[in-house]
């Protein structure tokens, strides 16, 4: 690597001076002190995106705001810059770069690094320990296997020093090592023993050795002591199943979900031991890297901080490669590649729930309507959202959800039954559920939204607009335009458009939108399930699922109630036996 430092003071002469090779820029502010590093594969191409202003990315203008110069280190590949990157951010902490945070504090269980050792919980990792291991997210468990360890192997509860002991020694619950005369060895192998624990080890052998302790003190007869490890013993299970691990060996494997949204970073993180997950984290970083693979690097090396680095890692999206992993963390990993499968959908639903949380912070959820606010040229604070769903023609429903406040008032949401339409119409349908808003909004007897979002383009949109004019603004959000992914539109009264893509103000016109269509959703299939309980109740082996492939194929009752045993006995699952009772009960 070839270690080059140049500093320049931002000028319009500045770009004349950067090479067209790869390295690592620092920002620094007008004092000199660096508040933000990136890296480029051209440097010179990089930097003028900030210098120009056509990077849109909205902390890049407060950047800019502040930066009074930028230094350029110069390496030999891209690899190189990525590593010397996350090296730079991890040793300077720049303002601007990555900001981690848990989505929660939760609790590790943890040994000290003292003389005589102890079992503690804790949620914070500063102090010295000779091992931890979380974080877990439910307290109860930890709690349980603290005291499971704790009557194994018995480790001093408190950092004083007795040199008679104390009650906990009195009780059999403490080994006293303050006492003058306590066994050393023997302490040591009980740290030993909780530390193998901790580890994922033992497990197979703990039920028997519980056993064991309940017949020793039996015959000691130490009943008391003898009945909490019989109550341990039945605890055993639901402690293992809750840990949601066998713990049958040793040997880590950690898979990574990542989403950027706009400047923020959601990650969630699963450790697994021998295909089994022991804890999952879910966490939100703010930054302004151009690139994924920078938000990993320097993510990885966020989270990785004073814990243990395991020898596989896993990533979604696989931004780097097994030697960079390595490099970044400047330990060898065994193996790495690309998380997927059911894990990689259970990481995606506790990111998605972050984001939701996320989002529904204060100042997200103000600065997002200031944006929409200013697009649709009016004030917005509260948005009803308004959706029609249907099953080929048949159950025509429309549903309201109500948002305000950054949440959603379910209380305010409405279900409307589609009256005056018959088959697939949508446009009628808003304009028949439009038209009964307006009554009751003109009656004072419904609370008026300050914008009213349809689920839909220009047509559906123009739709509404023709029943209540201008007594509430509408706009719509199109789903998929043009068949790309995520690339999705707001759209107003008059035409104008605006792109949906990672910022707040999408994010939360996102969630409004899919939290209608499932409110409108879930009421169509009560429908249905009304109009289907008389005819098909009665009939064993019929469920929702049969009930749904009926109406897939045959579209309605009417249409079912014509068909032969043969052409129902088509769909699978349904036998000519159970088609000839379909018939029957449709007569």
């Amino acid at each position: 690597m070839e270690n080059i430092g140049n500093s320049y003071i931002i000028d319009e002469n500045l770009l004349k001076k950067l090479p067209e090779t790869p390295g690592v820029y620092q920002f620094k502010n007008k004092l000199g002190k660096v508040i933000y590093i990136g890296k480029a594969k051209n440097l010179k191409a990089r930097v003028s995106q900030y210098i120009s202003g056509t990077d849109s990315r909205p902390m890049v203008e407060s950047l800019m705001k502040k930066a009074g110069s930028v230094e350029i280190i110069l390496t030999n590949s891209e690899t190189e810059a990525l590593v010397l990157e996350n090296l730079l951010i991890k040793n300077r902490q720049p303002l601007f770069n990555i900001d981690l945070k848990d989505d929660k504090t939760y609790p590790y269980l943890a040994v000290t690094d003292e003389e005589w050792p102890r079992l503690i919980s804790t949620r914070h990792l500063s102090r010295k320990l000779k091992y931890f291991r979380g974080p877990f997210t439910q307290v109860n468990l930890l709690n349980s296997l603290k005291k499971l360890i704790q009557t194994l192997y018995p480790l001093k509860y408190c950092s004083n020093k007795r040199p008679k002991g104390c009650i906990n020694f009195e009780l059999g619950l403490c080994p006293a090592p303050c006492r003058k005369d306590a066994d050393r060895a023997a302490y040591l192998e009980n740290v030993k023993n909780t530390i193998e624990i901790l580890q994922g080890k033992k497990w197979n052998e703990i039920s028997r050795i519980i056993q064991e302790k309940i017949v020793l003190n039996a015959e000691a007869l130490n009943f008391e002591k003898a009945a909490k490890l019989r109550d341990l013993l039945e605890l055993l299970p639901d402690i293992r199943r809750k840990y949601s691990v066998e713990f049958s060996g040793s040997g880590a494997e950690d898979f990574f979900c990542f989403k950027r949204v706009g400047d923020t970073l959601f990650a969630a993180a699963a450790r697994y031991s021998e295909g089994k997950l022991l804890s999952l984290k879910s966490c939100s970083a703010s930054g302004i890297f151009e690139e994924m693979s920078s938000w990993t690097a320097t993510f990885l090396t966020s989270f990785y901080s004073g814990k243990e680095t395991p020898d596989k890692i896993f990533l979604f999206p696989e931004t780097l490669t097994k030697d960079e992993i390595s490099a970044i963390l400047q330990r060898k990993i065994r193996k790495t590649g690309a998380a997927g499968g059911e894990i990689l959908k259970m990481l995606q639903t506790n990111i998605e729930q972050n984001i939701r949380v996320f989002f529904n912070d204060t100042e997200k959820t103000n600065k997002a309507l200031s944006v929409i606010s200013k697009f649709l040229k009016t004030p917005v604070s509260s948005i009803q959202c308004l959706d029609i769903s249907t099953l080929y023609g048949e159950y025509n429903v429309a549903g309201a959800v109500w948002w305000e406040n950054g949440k959603f008032n379910r209380q305010k949401y409405r279900k409307y039954k589609i009256k005056t339409v018959k088959g697939v119409d949508d446009f009628g349908s808003l304009r028949e559920v439009a038209t009964r808003l307006l009554k009751r909004w003109q009656e004072n007897s419904l609370e008026k939204p300050s914008l009213l979002l349809i689920d839909g383009g220009e047509g559906q949109v123009s739709s509404v607009k023709s029943v209540i004019q201008d007594f509430v603004p509408v706009a719509g959000i199109i789903k998929d335009r043009h068949n790309v992914k995520e690339m999705e539109l707001l759209i107003d009264g008059s035409g104008n458009e605006l792109v949906l893509q990672d910022a707040a103000f999408a994010m939360l016109l996102k969630a409004i939108r899919n939290e209608t269509h499932r409110f409108s959703i879930t009421f169509n299939r009560e429908q249905r399930k009304e109009r289907l309980e008389l005819p098909f109740s009665k009939i064993k082996g019929i469920g929702r699922a049969r009930e749904n492939a009926l109406l897939e194929k045959f579209r309605t009752i009417d249409a079912i109630k014509k068909a032969t045993v043969q052409e129902i006995a088509e769909i699978p699952g349904i036998t000519e036996e159970l088609a000839e009772e379909i018939l029957k009960a449709l007569e």
